[in-house]
């Protein structure tokens, strides 16, 4: 059985971001499992986290089926889509140690918007799946991830451009310089 959730159930049109919880109950005799994404066009599939295998395709490699595995995918959108209703498909494909397969798809609605309509109000969101998002795509999960020990805090300072003016002087250089003006 697949269940999955939105942390929230918008998407702006444009340059927009949102988390897809899906939660994934196997069943009993199947061994191995292959999560797929098919997003409607415009719409992209970011950073996943979970315990998986990435084949390179974009599909997810479940080993181990004896528990319910929960993957955690960004999704987004860069160039501006149309705006309106959209479904997103989870494909599941189970195997078995014969070789026998199995699938399940589950459809999730999508609600594509501007993001500066005047019309449009904060959209609610699943506290859950925005706290999962915090905890596995965080500061911390990131140290997790990489093995790095981290101090809990996001740094979102811009970096600071260095930018270099040929003609510029300081002022004790336009103190001491000599300009060489003659001939030798």
């Amino acid at each position: 059985m697949i269940t999955a959730r939105l942390a929230k159930p918008v998407l702006e049109h444009e340059e927009g971001l949102n988390h897809l919880l899906i939660q994934i109950h196997p069943p009993e005799k199947f061994e191995q499992a292959v999560v797929r994404l098919i997003m409607p066009e415009g719409i992209q599939a970011g950073e996943a986290y979970g315990v998986f295998e990435a084949d390179g395709s974009g599909e997810m490699l479940l080993h181990s089926l004896d528990r319910m595995n929960e993957l955690l995918v960004e999704i987004y959108t860069g160039e501006a889509i149309p705006c309106g209703q959209v479904s997103l498909c989870i494909v599941v494909m189970y195997t078995d140690l014969q070789g026998n397969a199995d699938s399940e798809q589950l459809a999730v609605q999508l609600m594509i918007a501007q993001a500066d309509s005047a019309e449009t109000e904060e959209p609610e969101l699943d506290e859950e799946v925005v706290n999962k998002v915090k905890a596995l795509a965080g500061p911390a999960g990131a140290a997790a991830r990489n093995g790095s020990a981290g101090n809990g805090f996001l740094d979102c300072t811009p970096k600071k451009g260095i930018t270099y003016d040929p003609y510029y002087t300081s002022e004790l250089e336009k103190q001491y310089r000599v300009d060489g003006g003659g001939a030798f």
